[in-house]
């Protein structure tokens, strides 16, 4: 691109004052995007050009020819903490915005991974946000655990993505193909054409549940988690010590804020910044007055305490909110059941978890459920029925179960049972008693609703993804079996 030339005095001032006008909102607002037109003549180190991924939400995506998702809210962010301005060149894809940074056409692109192909020509600035990748497959297919269980399979992985290399790199035997994005990725998958597709957990479930993909699941952990930075060409590399120190005053309440935007998750600020810088100010004003009129002091009292008041309430309240995301992020948000990651944390994560159970003599089953026919259900009464019957389902189960036992949501219709100090014998009573409560429910609308069950009793020293995965075949044959029953692995 041409370099760009002074504008006159005149069109300085008009910029500044549209700049100054359209300010930014750091709790709302996406990332500023300056028409090119208004800046064509104006040589200014402190404007950025800027492109993204046009189709990777929620991390971006260009959408109405604005830029938004997680990426747009923290270059908003970085906006307010530093003198720069950014300037979104639009692209229709992910290999066209890399090949304008290649250009130099691009300066800088907000969120990506650290590859050594790409140290070629943008250099990196400290990591600010961090994500896992996973394995999607058809419920059919067994889970997998990660790329060395993969085998023959066929995997699918965007072009153009850190996970190319890596895939390259350390598992070079692998079938693979690769796809446009991440949508065509889960679209193959849910088709039949490829088996596996690898990509972020964040934006595949995104999408999983945005298009109703009920027959995908997560099979698996997809290689290193995503260690995201923002990236700038070679000849721009000296703002990088401006862009760190800009991402280094991003506190932890806006790190949280934008997480749970989206994540559909409803945040209540951590701090009203508003009522903080009133009480400054009567207290500022109070010790002013005070100098003058000690008759005074009394009433400055007053107000003192009444501010006490208010600190102590926003104390408790921020308690309160840390409570809320302790909760959140060990629970589904629908069900209210224990969530996948929880489940992870707690069983599939500690190697030492056999052990464990082998020396407390702990017999612990594992009771894979999947509820039958739920597709048909939302495609006939629709997704907030749909939603209505999982909820119920939920309740049979923590109805159904001892205190003792852990109930959690695996994903879509699925959910997994973890009985402990019981026997095989117990777990398949516990199935059955699970079928006769669903049997006399009412659920919602009169619709009848049935489940299939996957049994499989933890052996000595196996690890719990090996028992998981047998529960997981059992009920694969519970289904092909005609479904509403159970199946011992």
């Amino acid at each position: 691109m041409r370099e760009l030339s002074w504008l006159g005095s005149s069109k300085v001032l008009l910029i500044t004052l549209w700049i100054l006008i359209n300010g930014i909102d750091t709790k709302h607002a996406h990332a500023s995007v300056v028409d090119s037109q208004s800046i064509v003549n104006l040589k200014n180190s402190n404007v950025v050009r800027y492109c993204v991924d046009p189709d990777w939400l929620p991390y971006e995506a260009i959408v109405d020819g604005r830029h938004t998702g997680i990426s747009s809210d923290y270059l908003a962010l970085l906006a307010h903490y530093t003198n720069l301005t950014f300037v979104l060149v639009p692209t229709s894809s992910w290999r066209q915005s890399l090949e304008l940074l290649k250009q130099g056409e691009c300066e800088l692109t907000p969120i990506l991974n650290q590859t050594p192909k790409r140290e070629q020509y943008l250099s990196f600035s400290q990591v600010f946000f961090k994500s896992p990748n996973v394995l999607v497959s058809l419920k059919s297919q067994p889970f997998l655990q990660g790329f060395e269980n993969i085998g023959n399979r066929l995997l699918a992985i965007p072009k153009d993505y850190r996970l190319v290399e890596y895939v390259q790199r350390y598992y070079p035997s692998l079938n693979t193909i690769l796809t446009s994005n991440e949508r065509q990725g889960l679209e193959k998958v849910a088709n039949g054409e490829v088996d596996v597709f690898v990509g972020s957990m964040f934006s595949v479930n995104a999408y999983i549940q945005q298009q109703g993909l009920t027959s995908l699941k997560i099979a698996g952990w997809g290689g290193p988690e995503d260690e995201l930075r923002i990236g700038v060409i070679k000849a721009k590399k000296t703002l990088l010590p401006q862009i760190n120190a800009g991402l280094a005053k991003i506190t932890q309440a806006d790190h949280n804020a934008i997480y749970k935007k989206w994540h559909n998750i409803t945040v209540i600020e951590d701090i009203d910044y508003s009522v903080v810088i009133q009480v400054g100010t009567v207290l500022g004003m109070l010790i002013l007055f005070l100098l003058y009129r000690t008759i005074c002091v009394s009433k400055y009292n007053v107000h003192l305490e009444k501010n006490n008041k208010q600190l102590q309430q926003l104390h408790l309240e921020l308690e309160q909110k840390n409570s809320d995301l302790d909760f959140l992020a060990q629970h589904d948000p629908l069900t209210k059941l224990f969530n996948r990651q929880y489940f992870n944390q707690t069983f599939l994560d500690d190697p030492r978890q056999p052990q464990q159970n082998k020396q407390a003599n702990n017999n612990i089953s594992l009771v894979v459920i999947d509820i039958d026919f739920f597709k048909a259900i939302n495609d006939k009464h629709g997704h907030t029925v749909g939603d209505k019957i999982l909820v119920q389902v939920a309740q049979v189960l923590q109805a159904s179960v001892r205190d003792l036992d852990v109930v959690a949501r695996w994903g879509g219709e699925e959910f997994v049972v973890v009985c402990q100090h019981v026997a095989l014998h117990d777990a398949t009573e516990l199935c059955q008693r699970i079928t006769d409560e669903l049997t006399h429910f009412h659920f919602y609308n009169n619709i009848k609703v049935t489940c299939s069950y996957g049994i499989a009793l933890l052996k000595d020293n196996e690890p719990i993804q090996a028992c998981f995965e047998r529960a997981d075949g059992a009920l694969f044959k519970a289904k092909q079996s005609g479904r509403n029953q159970y199946c011992s692995a």
